[in-house]
């Protein structure tokens, strides 16, 4: 069969896993199938099962056809007779469960506002769930908000108008009992495995006046009593409780908010006191932080327990690839999967087996059950033949001297032959957002439609992305737009000096959100490149202290505590806008209008200031979209975006113009 090029609609038609749960006896599998609904312009999801033998199967179905059905969060219960899952097919997302071996599904909750997580207890009797406790309007007037929250907006939602609370419900008769503080935001439910506990993060009554910061509490059933048993110096991400109830794991860290600093395991006794960082030795963070624009994957589980209590299993990223190490109590680790060329998005452990969600630079992620000796079977292939029609190139891998001659990773994807007009190609400059984010060994669409459209594609880990280590993400702190994007630069020196191929003439630049703001100042410094677009960017340091969602803590830590009355100055001239009478680059700027996280009143001064300076600028403004839009925006939305990259930089690669200097 004749190979031919990837297109924009080409996402449209890709299948994602994601989101893997074992049965306790570690011999069934189910997981969560998303697609893309093109005419109803968004994403539907499935659960599918499987024993690791057979092609996995359709365990859910539509329940009524009508909308968009999202079913995902699977569970199993203790016994394996049934999958509990959330599903929107009533309106808002609620607990369902399904008999494994075949059956309708049936609706366990009802909550008004739905049910945001959940935990079934090893009994298979009640359910602890999260939900949404709205606060008291503080107007009568539906066109008045009354915000008196210090963190009032959240990208994705809009304004934070509750808390988030556990209910204890018994599946029986439904009886629901609220068994968290209502003014305290609540998650990250855990039963002990005898059920008589349950373990959970919750934070303060008043958090602007204490800190944002959740504790670990335990709940006592039989005296329905709470106390807690660890009072947190971080963020904490995950919740295990060990084998015999003793222990409680924690993925976590002690400094704070926005740190660069590696998540780690940190172990609290389950009758309280301090925690032990098990993985402080260790150099790497676990998590996974490797992007993508092909990934539909809520699988959250970052730590599991050993059948026999000794250890735990972690996922964690090592530069470009992501896989699973293992540490005993005693700070021994080995290494249970890590592959070249691989990346683990999420995985589910038990009764010491293992399945995972793996993707490479050439496929978007399918199911996998691991055995011994890093061996692997692949169970899934959802587009397997989708992916025979491409005609793909991978990645080709390089590692650099950055600035102070840190070594720096970093990759350029060259066009397929069929899709060259000349024997030199144009170059387009990648940057990944966060700045604790990364590239690494994943599929991306939007890279491979920029290669099928002729261009070869750069990308880089510079200092501040994750994998690296602590010292490496740190290594941005205080210093936007200077060692970092030197980092970025010698990167693309570095494919210009060593691929000839590589047009030094025609070279294009884009990024999103850190990418986007380092977009804006790559322009500000250099006239290098022929155009830019900027996505989701940043261009004033000042202003987005108090206009996003994460604004003022963010960028505290990240600027070592500069504020906005103490170092003005610092924050100006680290900020674009301070550069903007020196750009030349045509830029194209595309930012979504719901977009809490960098705001578009950073685009709305950006367009402004280039506009007013003579620069040739476009402004794509997309409504309904937030900051995730090139994640999972709605489907045309994201076609849309692609198409007003690729078109912008095509109208500057095909126009003569003078040589760069």
């Amino acid at each position: 069969m004749s190979k031919r090029l990837i297109t924009i609609d080409d996402l449209a038609a890709f299948t994602f896993a994601g989101s893997p749960a074992l049965s306790a006896d570690g011999t069934q599998a189910v997981y969560v199938v998303t697609k893309t609904d093109v005419k109803r312009n968004g994403y539907s999801s499935s659960l599918y099962c499987t024993d690791g033998e057979h092609a996995p199967r359709p365990l859910t179905h539509a329940y009524n056809g009508t909308g968009l059905e999202k079913h995902h969060s699977p569970c199993f219960s203790s016994d394996g007779m049934y999958v509990y899952y959330l599903s929107n097919r009533t309106g808002t997302d609620q607990v369902w469960r399904i008999p494994f071996l075949g059956g309708e599904s049936e609706q366990i909750t009802d909550f008004e506002d739905g049910t945001n997580d959940f935990a079934l207890s090893p009994d298979g009797h009640k359910l602890v769930c999260q939900t949404t406790l709205k606060d008291k309007k503080g107007s009568d007037n539906p066109d008045v908000t009354v915000v008196t929250r210090l963190r009032y907006l959240q990208n994705g939602k809009g304004f934070v108008d509750g808390t988030t609370a556990l209910y204890l419900l018994s599946i029986v008769d439904k009886h629901k009992e609220l068994i968290t503080n209502p003014h305290c935001d609540a998650e990250l439910p855990a039963f002990s495995p005898d059920g008589c506990r349950l373990y959970f993060c919750m934070g303060k009554p008043h958090p602007d006046q204490n800190d944002y910061l959740l504790d670990l509490y335990a709940y006592d059933f039989s005296t329905r009593t709470t106390e807690r048993i660890y009072k947190a110096l971080g963020y904490i991400e995950d919740v295990k409780v060990s084998p015999d109830g003793q222990m409680v794991a924690l993925a976590g860290n002690e400094d704070g908010e926005c740190t660069p600093e590696n998540i780690s395991i940190l172990l609290v006794p389950a009758a309280g006191g301090p925690a032990k960082n098990l993985t402080h030795n260790e150099h790497l963070s676990l998590g996974n932080f490797i992007g993508t624009d092909v990934r539909f994957d809520g699988g959250h589980n970052l730590i599991q327990w050993s059948k026999d209590g000794e250890s735990l299993t972690y996922l964690v990223q090592d530069g470009a690839i992501s896989g699973l190490k293992s540490i005993a109590l005693n700070g021994v680790v080995s290494t249970v999967f890590m592959r070249k060329k691989t990346v683990m998005t999420s995985f589910s452990m038990s009764n010491d087996k293992i399945i995972a969600i793996l993707s490479t630079p050439l496929s978007t992620g399918d199911l996998y059950f691991l055995g011994n000796g890093d061996t692997v079977r692949q169970i899934s292939n959802h587009n397997q033949e989708l992916f025979k029609q491409f005609d793909l190139n991978e990645p080709i891998s390089f590692t650099y001297d950055g600035a102070d001659n840190w070594k720096i990773d970093g990759w350029v994807l060259m066009p397929p032959k069929t899709a060259r007009t000349s024997e030199k190609v144009p170059v387009v400059l990648e940057i990944h957002g966060g700045p604790a984010a990364a590239y690494g060994d994943s599929f991306n669409h939007e890279f491979q439609c920029l290669a099928a459209q002729g261009f070869a594609v750069v990308y880089t880990n510079p200092r501040g992305s994750r994998g690296y280590g602590a010292e490496f993400c740190a290594g941005c702190y205080g210093d936007w737009g200077r060692k970092d994007k030197l980092d970025i630069l010698k990167g693309l020196d570095h494919v210009l000096a060593n691929f000839p191929e590589c047009d030094p003439d025609r070279q294009f630049v884009t990024g999103g959100s850190y990418g986007g703001f380092m977009t804006n100042t790559i322009v500000g410094t250099t006239n290098r490149f022929r155009a830019a677009v900027t996505q989701r960017s940043i261009c004033n340091l000042y202003n987005f202290y108090g206009t996003s969602d994460i604004g003022y803590y963010f960028l505290t830590r990240y600027f070592n505590g500069a504020d906005l009355w103490n170092n003005e100055e610092m924050l100006m001239q680290l900020s674009p806008i301070r550069q903007a009478n020196r750009v030349k680059t045509p830029t194209c700027i595309i930012h979504s209008e719901q977009d809490h996280r960098c705001p578009i009143e950073q685009a709305e001064q950006w367009y402004i200031a280039l506009r007013r300076l003579g620069v040739e600028t476009r402004f794509v403004r997309i409504k309904g979209e937030n900051h995730e839009l090139s994640r999972s925006g709605k489907p045309r939305n994201r076609l849309t975006r692609l198409q007003e990259i690729i078109d912008w930089f095509q109208h500057y690669n095909s126009i003569a113009l003078s040589p760069i200097k």
